[in-house]
């Protein structure tokens, strides 16, 4: 075929490649899908050196597009997981891959649900660490040109996953980046904020127009950075699950006072018989942790929401034993 003479998969992805290989594949560029493709080769490689990739990483990529970005992770780390989930686009990403025989792809879409991470993913990923020696000490590296319109909870699911996962570059739209980094009692303060502050340090590597993309975006975007480090703060929450119930109840409505928020939270649980004594106890519960009833959840920092969190979990653990036979 003309084209095929024409278009080699093993060039550089630019613009005017990318838009004939598109065009001669008949395949569509879904914006829904968030599909903006990198073509800037110098910061295809500026990601790679900001991964600084060695044989004992593991990478996940999502949302691959046709390869370019996979193609310089497999050149430099043991392994690579590449997930794609528009299948004319893995075709082609698998076209590009060939000749790499650490790659294992996916066509499948990373988030099984809101909430979690495909578990077929986390699996395969999982079994390749624990396959190896434990001598080399595999650890896991995200590099990703993240689809924005699933970049937040992929984000937090993957930063309470159960992979070892040591690094995180990701390109972001800048309104994402700007909520990772923003500070208490902000308007881009929230849920992102908060995961990404209990989990992880966060620096901003590159901000980047929207013309090195293409199609070319509406929006700015960045490249950040992000060290894992799941027990500087976790280790200090005595029950997990009450942190991520008191953090819901907050957001959830945001400009409810804290004792309202936290009385939602009782009442979602079924504590419903005795409001106005667990509104008490709730007073209570805040004021000996040095937050005000009034005050809003979208003002407290990390450590004040472990130690409401802490007085949380212990509460109900002691109402659940007050009615147990």
């Amino acid at each position: 075929m003309f084209f095929e003479d024409i278009i080699t998969l093993d060039a550089p992805h630019t613009k005017s490649m990318l838009k004939a290989l598109l065009e001669e594949r008949g395949v569509r560029v879904k914006k829904q899908w968030g599909q903006n493709f990198l073509i800037d080769q110098n910061l295809l490689q500026f990601i790679v050196k900001a991964a600084e990739l060695n044989h004992n990483d593991v990478v996940l990529e999502i949302g691959t597009g046709t390869g370019s970005l996979t193609r310089l992770l497999a050149q430099n780390a043991r392994h690579v997981f590449a997930v794609e989930l528009d299948r004319r686009l893995f075709e082609i990403m698998e076209e590009t891959l060939k000749n790499y025989n650490n790659v294992t792809t996916f066509n499948k879409d990373i988030l099984k649900s809101k909430h979690h991470i495909h578990p077929k993913i986390v699996e395969a990923v999982s079994d390749y660490i624990q396959a190896a020696p434990s001598s080399e000490n595999l650890t896991v590296k995200v590099v990703s040109n993240l689809p924005y319109y699933i970049s937040t909870p992929v984000i937090i699911d993957l930063l309470q996953e159960v992979l070892p996962i040591k690094t995180m570059v990701l390109m972001l739209q800048r309104d994402t980046t700007d909520r990772m980094k923003a500070q208490p009692g902000t308007r881009n303060y929230g849920v992102l904020s908060i995961m990404t502050n209990l989990f992880a340090d966060a620096k901003v590597l590159k901000k980047l127009p929207p013309d090195v993309f293409w199609p070319v975006p509406l929006v700015d975007s960045a490249i950040v950075k992000m060290t894992v480090n799941r027990h500087r703060y976790a280790d200090r929450i005595r029950d997990y699950q009450d942190f991520q119930n008191v953090i819901h109840a907050i957001y959830v409505s945001r400009r409810k006072t804290l004792l309202n928020s936290l009385s939602s939270l009782c009442s979602g649980l079924g504590m419903k018989d005795e409001s106005k004594e667990i509104r008490k106890d709730l007073v209570a519960i805040l004021e000996h942790v040095g937050i005000s009833p009034e005050s809003r959840g979208e003002e407290l920092d990390i450590e004040a929401l472990i130690n409401l969190s802490n007085g949380i979990s212990e509460y109900l653990r002691s109402k659940k034993q007050s009615v147990s036979p």
